[in-house]
């Protein structure tokens, strides 16, 4: 067992844990969330009633107060377990490397915890490096625990937090699974707006983890548009803003927003505004003069 501890805002514990096939623990519970993180092997949680197996790479989240144990019935197993106190969550909600979706992201998190007593995030792809390294910098960066490493740890766990909630599966609620998909909508939004001009669905594979169809299926699903219709929307409304407050010429504007093609540019504005760039932008001003 290693304690890791930053300074009066943020103090975590860790606990490595190794296991060999056959153990099981001993029913248990604590005044504090715990984050468990199978580093290697398989184990299952028994929690809640429920019989949650966990591979390799997976991470279970379990509610304070709540009643669980563990079995390793199939192979050895490599544990890391690490406190989430009542004090490190109003620390991250607080942190100033939290923006407003992150810290309402880390309040839906814990309803859905205080909900459901567990959250069981499991990774899309084989294996997550991104999230062990993350970890692996949180114990070590908890090892220093210098003046600084109270808010390296801060930004670290939300990082983590973060990851888990926008590139792996989870079981969930309905209300808090609306309201995070929500969250990731705004960051895919955000991500597409931030690279206009040459995003591709490819990008956001690499970005966010996700396979082509899933973001059809997830863009659909909170817009009723697929990623093409959506890019397109997003570069339209793009293009609307600019001609309203921005003096460049519409042909400068057209490549601001990732056309190459002025025909075929003009064509979808007109169909989506009912008249041609030029002339919406001379509607706006008539319509701020009169004003």
């Amino acid at each position: 067992m290693d304690k890791m501890t930053g300074d009066n805002v943020l103090k975590s514990l860790f606990h490595l844990n190794r296991y060999v096939s056959g153990t099981k623990t001993d029913r248990h519970n604590h005044a504090y969330a715990e984050l468990l993180y199978v580093s290697d092997g398989s184990l299952t949680q028994h929690i809640s009633g429920d019989d949650v197996h966990m591979k390799k790479g997976d991470v279970c989240l379990i509610n304070s107060d709540c009643v669980h144990w563990e079995s390793f019935e199939d192979e050895a197993a490599f544990v890391i377990r690490l406190e989430v106190s009542d004090v490190i969550v109003k620390a991250l909600i607080t942190n100033s490397m939290a923006d407003e979706q992150a810290s309402d992201y880390i309040k839906e998190l814990g309803k859905a915890l205080k909900n459901s007593g567990y959250i069981h995030f499991t990774f899309r792809n084989h294996y997550d490096n991104e999230l062990k390294d993350m970890l692996t910098d949180l114990i070590n960066e908890c090892g220093v625990a210098d003046m600084a490493s109270a808010y390296i740890c801060q930004g670290l766990m939300l990082r983590i937090l973060w990851r888990l909630g926008t590139v792996y599966e989870y079981a969930q609620s309905r209300y808090i699974r609306k309201k995070i998909n929500w969250l990731l909508h705004q960051e895919i939004t955000d991500f597409i707006e931030d690279n206009m001009k040459d995003v591709t669905i490819d990008m956001l594979v690499e970005r966010f983890g996700y396979q082509e169809d899933y973001f059809n299926r997830f863009l659909k699903a909170q817009t009723g548009m697929t990623f093409t219709e959506y890019l397109q929307d997003c570069r339209l409304n793009k293009s609307a803003i600019l001609l309203k407050e921005d003096s460049r010429d519409v042909d400068e504007i057209i490549k601001e927003v990732g056309y190459r093609n002025k025909g075929y540019f003009y064509r979808i504005f007109t169909e989506k505004y009912n008249m041609t760039p030029a002339k919406f932008r001379k509607y706006i001003k008539e319509m701020e003069f009169t004003i």
